[in-house]
């Protein structure tokens, strides 16, 4: 099955990136490796932040050395094992980027595995941002999400709408909502596959204005204001 993570990058990966996802302006780099047991390519920003670049030069380096020590002494195999990674930036401001990647891998079976994860960075302060930081009512926020991004993937999934896996994989719970950017015009969640879905359907994203968070008292000054 050569090439199947690059076919699921382009097939799938793309499909599932917004339309209006805000271009790079970072700096791509890429550590590559590759032999008749593995095909490695990861890809990450480079932000000219040093405290920020450094974290994420180390994300890096641990995937790709996790996988080679895990996968890179498979013995007779019919195809290399793969791992690829891409990733989106957006800014919420000029002192906030989110950084998105989208890892596909191969390791024998019916299909690859995908996997979404992602970091908000202060870019003022190099330091990470997450939920707890976003909101300072977590709580309220989570229930508003919750219910936003039922109603909308309620209409979005069409047939492959799955009723028990999407008010499970969209609860009020942190880990549901762990996967995020921050956008000007508010929050993008990304959902897992088979979070909220069949397979088939693919990795689902919801764009969540800041209008629909009454309540949640977001700290606005990550949106610059």
């Amino acid at each position: 099955m050569p090439n199947f993570v690059r076919l699921l990058v382009l097939c799938l990966l793309t499909l599932a990136l917004p339309a209006h996802a805000a271009a790079l302006t970072e700096r791509d780099a890429v550590i590559s490796r590759q032999n008749d047991k593995i095909q490695i390519r990861v890809h990450y920003p480079e932000t000219g932040n040093a405290k920020v670049d450094a974290d994420v030069a180390e994300w890096a380096r641990q995937l790709v050395d996790t996988f080679q020590t895990t996968y890179g002494e498979e013995p007779d195999l019919s195809v290399p094992y793969e791992l690829e990674s891409t990733y989106s930036t957006t800014h919420a401001s000029p002192s906030v980027l989110s950084i998105v990647w989208k890892t596909a891998s191969y390791t024998g079976g019916a299909h690859g595995n995908l996997e979404i994860s992602s970091t908000t960075y202060d870019m003022k302060t190099g330091s990470l941002i997450d939920l707890y930081d976003v909101f300072g009512n977590l709580d309220v926020a989570l229930d508003q999400m919750s219910r936003y991004s039922a109603k909308v993937l309620a209409r979005s999934l069409g047939d492959m709408y799955n009723g028990d896996m999407l008010r499970s994989g969209t609860a009020p719970e942190a880990e549901n909502f762990s996967t995020f950017a921050l956008i000007p015009a508010g929050i993008r969640i990304f959902f897992q596959p088979y979070q909220v879905a069949p397979w088939a359907a693919g990795p689902q994203t919801v764009d969540i204005p800041l209008g629909e968070l009454p309540g949640s008292d977001p700290r606005l000054s990550l949106w610059g204001k």
